[in-house]
């Protein structure tokens, strides 16, 4: 379902190169099947609830008050689809990423020579990244 509550028929093409990227921080969120309020994840998600709702990664289940806030907060949970496509792209069962370790998590550090994985750390050369995605004969 959509942020406006419209079904979908299909997951939004954007949900698996995010969450490619994303992976490291995405498992921080708290396991489907539990409801939960913005506070108990890393602020770094939690000022991104909405954007993590329009990927279909976490869905908004309710607005709840307690006495223990002066305002009223959003219950959310996470999509169970989305969570096991985390947890396979840090367990390296994802292998279709633009790397050649099969991830897509890009960090271009400096003193490396190569092109690291945000993910597993591992170290590409810059000709193998374009090797694996065929850009090179």
């Amino acid at each position: 379902m959509s942020a406006g509550g419209v079904p979908r028929d299909t997951t939004p093409k954007d949900q698996l190169p995010f969450i490619r990227r994303n992976a490291t921080l995405l498992a921080e969120l708290p396991e489907p099947g539990e409801h939960w309020t913005a506070e108990i994840i890393p602020d770094k998600l939690a000022n991104q609830l909405i954007g993590l709702e329009n990927k279909e990664i976490v869905t908004f289940v309710d607005r709840v008050t307690s006495s223990k806030w002066k305002k009223p907060r959003n219950l959310w949970k996470t999509d169970p689809d989305a969570y096991e496509q985390i947890l396979d792209i840090l367990e390296g069962e994802d292998r279709d990423g633009l790397l050649p370790c099969g991830h897509s998590a890009i960090n271009n550090e400096r003193g490396v020579d190569g092109i690291s994985c945000g993910v597993c750390n591992e170290v590409h050369a810059r000709d193998d990244i374009d090797r694996n995605r065929g850009e090179v004969a």
